[in-house]
């Protein structure tokens, strides 16, 4: 029941900023007492379902960015899930995810840094991207750097959102196929109703909230979110909880 409550929460905090399940999902589900390998299998069936959805009303991306995202992003993150589930590694990126995640919102807050920063990334997109693959391979965390990444590529919420969940979708799909292949006794039917209940979630409920939600409150409650998770990872670093 707790994991369903979860999967609900988190599908309406993703359907407004397009991550969520992932980001606030996995460190939630590990805390409860799962393994990284069950968390992945819980939360990647409801995430691509609401990335998908997402995608699919907000259209497509360019093919020049599709592939250099594929090269440059989705095979690091594919390398390091793979050895992250063989080789059994517990590899913990809070403190530096925090830490890009405070930068995050004081670059949002404070336009000035800000376009500095975008302009920084837009000119090392393909160092920025690997970096993301491999931490989203080994903590499920990457949704904090592609946040980053899409801010620095757009300013509109629609086309943010539009592009973490293109992005998303695929980190789904490729950490669903390592899994699937590396540990398929996570699975079960479970999976088809973790996936349906945050596609009902997000049509009943997070597409209502993403157009009442304004632009400026967006940015808001962007930076509220992402500053309230950069603490709680802080704090998870240091052994608090």
């Amino acid at each position: 029941m707790w994991t369903v409550f979860i999967v609900g929460v988190f599908a309406v905090v993703q359907s407004l900023f397009g991550v969520g399940l992932l980001v606030f999902g996995t460190p939630t589900l590990l805390l409860l007492g799962y393994s990284f390998a069950n968390a992945l299998a819980i939360l990647l069936p409801a995430s691509i379902t609401v990335s998908l959805l997402q995608a699919w009303k907000s259209g497509g991306q360019d093919v020049a960015f599709i592939r250099s995202f594929a090269c440059w992003c989705l095979v690091p993150l594919a390398v390091s899930l793979a050895a992250v589930l063989l080789l059994d590694l517990h590899a913990s990126l809070n403190l530096f995810v925090a830490i890009l995640l405070a930068v995050f919102v004081i670059l949002r807050l404070y336009p000035g840094l800000g376009q500095q920063a975008r302009e920084w990334v837009a000119r090392h997109d393909r160092t920025w991207l690997v970096l993301t693959g491999a931490v989203h391979g080994v903590s499920n965390l990457g949704g904090a750097l592609l946040l980053i990444f899409a801010a620095s590529r757009f300013r509109r919420k629609e086309d943010i959102r539009a592009l973490i969940a293109f992005c998303y979708a695929c980190f789904a799909a490729i950490q669903l196929t390592v899994l699937a292949v590396f540990t398929p006794s996570a699975f079960g039917w479970s999976q088809v109703g973790y996936g349906a209940v945050a596609a009902i979630v997000f049509l009943l409920v997070g597409q209502r909230v993403f157009r009442w939600v304004s632009a400026p409150a967006f940015d808001w409650l962007l930076a509220l979110v992402a500053g309230a998770y950069a603490g709680l990872l802080g704090l998870r670093s240091a052994g608090v909880f």
